[in-house]
């Protein structure tokens, strides 16, 4: 939608599983820095939930799962509660897959409340699952789910909205990793002997994805390996191993 926006995962620093926040910053002026607090809250982890509802700042906006009930915490943000696990029932029958597809109906009432174009929306999910059409039907329908309810019970009630604008033609959004991917192609790596480890694991998958592009004969054949070793030692044993053929040669 031409809008200046980053997005950063927000995780404590263990191993214990314990809950993660994904920050979106959105900008007409081109900012994509973090800021301190949020305006617009997605409130669908009961541990963090109440927590989550009295940082935000006077006037801001809760959309939220209505067991929740975390109406009761504040009177001066607005809340859009909304039956997320009744609506994710009702569209998808496979209750192992529902954890998933709830995610998506959020989008849906996200895109209703925010104003956002549900044509992008369904052109990112295309895109996803270009292959998997089935795929894109459960998670589309989804989405179409949650923007439908919002759209006849959720009346709009705050201030913030998203609307096209031109700011980002001709520029790249990219983040470190990503950025660090496309400099080691840029450089010449053909082969890429790694181990997936947080949040290092995105450097790879940036190169990866650029190798597609990139490292490829007029024959559509691959010029490239993407190994996956099966632990740090085994990955540092084949980056030695290659240099050590490349100084033979």
């Amino acid at each position: 939608m031409g809008v200046p926006v980053s997005g950063k995962n927000l995780f404590p620093s263990n191993i214990a599983g314990l809950p993660t926040w994904y920050t979106i910053r959105a900008s007409k002026d081109n900012y994509v820095a973090r800021t301190r607090g949020a305006e617009v809250l997605v409130a669908l982890n009961p541990d963090t939930a109440k927590q989550d509802v009295l940082t935000l700042p006077s006037g801001g906006v809760v959309i939220y799962e209505e067991k929740l009930n975390l109406k009761q915490y504040r009177d001066d943000v607005v809340f859009y509660p909304v039956p997320f696990d009744t609506i994710t029932a009702t569209v998808c029958a496979e209750a192992k897959l529902r954890k998933l597809v709830r995610n998506m109906v959020y989008v849906g009432a996200v895109a209703q409340i925010l104003s956002i174009d549900l044509g992008v929306v369904e052109s990112g999910l295309r895109k996803q699952f270009a292959k998997k059409q089935k795929v894109f039907d459960l998670n589309f329908g989804a989405v179409k789910a949650g923007f439908d309810y919002a759209a006849e019970k959720l009346p709009k009630q705050d201030p913030y909205f998203i609307e096209r604008m031109d700011q980002t033609a001709g520029k790249i959004m990219i983040d470190g990793n990503a950025a660090c991917g496309m400099g080691a192609v840029f450089a010449g790596v053909t082969v890429v002997a790694w181990y997936p480890i947080t949040p290092s694991t995105s450097v790879v998958e940036a190169t990866t994805d650029l190798l597609k592009k990139l490292r490829v004969s007029p024959e559509g054949k691959a010029t490239y390996a993407v190994i996956q070793a099966e632990d740090e030692l085994a990955a540092i044993g084949m980056v030695l191993a290659l240099a050590g053929l490349g100084r033979g040669r």
